[in-house]
């Protein structure tokens, strides 16, 4: 950008210069057009002239320079006269020429062009030229010979993705400007923790889609950039806006803000209303612990808890924010402020439901069967707590499970379950049966879009497919839509026992009959033994 005005400052002044040069004029009805080579839809430029004068026969040196039309000349006169901020002295110009004369003679200063352009932007008359088109490059055609500030027209950047060209000094001639600067992006991340690990520069497994229990504290990322032109603006404001759908609640606490490694949290305010939370910093030039530029990122971190409201499966609950930030360099930073486009992450979970049934009658519903949920990690086993059929943390002791108990169709369910492997341990079994010797491994598996690739914000593109396998068998389909993995548990029915009468006084006859016969035989061997 400093480039790019020091040789439109450059060009300019070398047409002032040849003021005092004795060049031939030559004055003509001829016109001329500015062309900006913006491609970005939605800017109406407007060309305000500053000096007016005559080109020479090669179109490009302007002499007898008078105030053009389009400033308030003796405002802007009282102003330079008076101004410290363009480094310049003015205090004793008269008149156009004499403006156009220390100009000339300061031909290298990038800063002055720069300031001296604020300073006309504030000075402008109502006499302009604007531009028609709806998309670039865009011209502005019909200009009588002179000098000319170009810019945006007010308010047409405001609650948009793009931002206000700097000013721009053209001498018409036919000429063309090529506006420099980018707009700042926001972009949201979600740490997944178990099927995605990778760091594509967000840090272990931040990206798009994520799936935890409910009670879990979810990672939340913010990443936004700076514009190219930053160095352009006096103050800068920087706003993030998130929305957190009613399955997460966010924790204000936790929100934490760097730049690189440097915190600055202290440099902005979190206000959490509802489900909104914005952090924002009126004035990111005003951050002393560091000096930002335009390739530096500002990176907001914080935790969401997965809530007892959150969806199970498919709509999932989505997460997303939008930036806005201030840009208008042509007013040092304040004023309108664009707005870029929302990013949205998603975070799933999933519903366990499991059957008990009659190992030798499957169609027979158990009820009364009690279990254990739990699920092992390294070294550390935790037992879950639920009410309402919903997740609502885990423990390490074992004591403070919640004993899931199968109702009159055999059935208990477990709403709030991550993806991964768990345990049902059986602590009663119904009237009759038996108790499981062994605990019930499950391995609930869900296919998501992980990666930076999911940019639809249709949650089924996120999660395409759900399934749980039973004890390292084959995996059985579940329903995507409500996000339920169904399981069946057979027990086994006890042994029976005899009872008196019947077949269990038979027996006691037959054991007691066997008794009689055993005490003879020992009988006759003692006899012979003594013989």
């Amino acid at each position: 950008m400093k480039s790019f005005l020091r040789n439109m400052f450059a060009v300019f002044v070398s047409v002032l210069m040849m003021i005092g040069m004795g060049v031939t004029a030559f004055a003509d009805d001829t016109t001329y057009t500015i062309t900006i080579n913006n491609t970005a839809s939605g800017h109406t430029y407007e060309a305000y002239q500053v000096f007016s004068g005559t080109l020479d026969e090669t179109g490009t040196v302007l002499s007898n320079i008078q105030w053009g039309t389009g400033v308030d000349s003796a405002a802007l006169l009282t102003a330079l006269q008076s101004d410290k901020t363009t480094t310049l002295d003015f205090s004793a110009c008269t008149d156009a020429a004499s403006v156009a004369k220390v100009l000339s003679d300061n031909n290298t200063n990038a800063d002055a062009a720069k300031a001296f352009a604020q300073l006309v932007g504030q000075h402008l008359a109502t006499n302009k030229k604007s531009s028609t088109e709806k998309a670039g490059p865009y011209t502005i055609t019909g200009l009588a010979a002179g000098y000319y500030l170009v810019k945006d027209k007010d308010s047409t950047q405001k609650d948009v993705d793009d931002s206000y060209t700097s000013f721009i000094l053209k001498v018409a001639g036919n000429v063309s400007a090529d506006p420099k600067g980018t707009i700042p992006t926001v972009e949201k991340k979600v740490q997944e923790n178990v099927k995605y690990t990778d760091n594509d520069g967000y840090g272990a497994g931040y990206n798009d889609v994520a799936d935890y229990n409910i009670g879990d504290a979810v990672p939340f990322e913010l990443i936004g950039t700076l514009p190219e032109n930053y160095a352009d603006y006096t103050t800068y404001n920087y706003v993030f806006h998130d929305t957190a759908s009613a399955g997460l609640t966010i924790d204000k606490d936790s929100v934490k803000v760097y730049a690189g490694t440097t915190d600055i949290t202290t440099s902005f305010t979190a206000v959490l209303d509802g489900q909104k939370l914005t952090v924002s910093c009126a004035n990111l030039k005003a951050i002393s612990s560091l000096t930002l530029t335009a390739s530096s990122k500002i990176v907001v971190k914080y935790n969401a808890t997965l809530n007892s409201s959150a969806v199970i499966g498919l709509d999932g609950n989505p997460n997303e924010v939008y930036l806005t930030y201030s840009n208008n360099p042509n007013q040092g930073g304040s004023g309108d402020t664009g707005k870029t486009p929302t990013d949205k992450v998603i975070v799933f979970t999933y519903e366990l439901d499991t059957t008990k049934v009659d190992a030798s009658d499957a169609k027979k519903k158990l009820a009364g069967a009690e279990f254990e949920l739990y699920k092992t990690v390294g070294t550390t086993t935790t037992y879950e707590t639920v009410a309402d059929g919903k997740v609502t943390g885990w423990t390490a002791d074992e004591t403070k499970a919640t004993q899931l108990t199968s109702d009159a169709e055999g059935l208990f369910k477990v709403a709030g379950l991550d993806d991964g492997t768990y345990y049902l341990k059986e602590t009663t079994a119904p009237t009759g049966y038996n108790k499981l010797i062994k605990d019930v491994k499950l391995v609930i598996a869900a296919t998501t879009t992980n990666g930076q690739n999911w940019t639809t914000g249709t949650a089924s593109t996120a999660l395409t497919a759900l399934s749980i396998s039973i004890d390292d068998g084959t995996a059985t389909n579940g329903d995507t839509a409500t996000g339920v993995v169904n399981a069946t548990v057979a027990d086994n029915k006890g042994a029976t026992l005899p009872s008196t009468g019947g077949i269990g006084t038979t027996i006691f006859y037959v054991i007691g009959g066997a008794m009689v016969i055993a005490a003879g035989v020992l009988l006759v061997a003692r006899k012979r033994s003594e013989n």
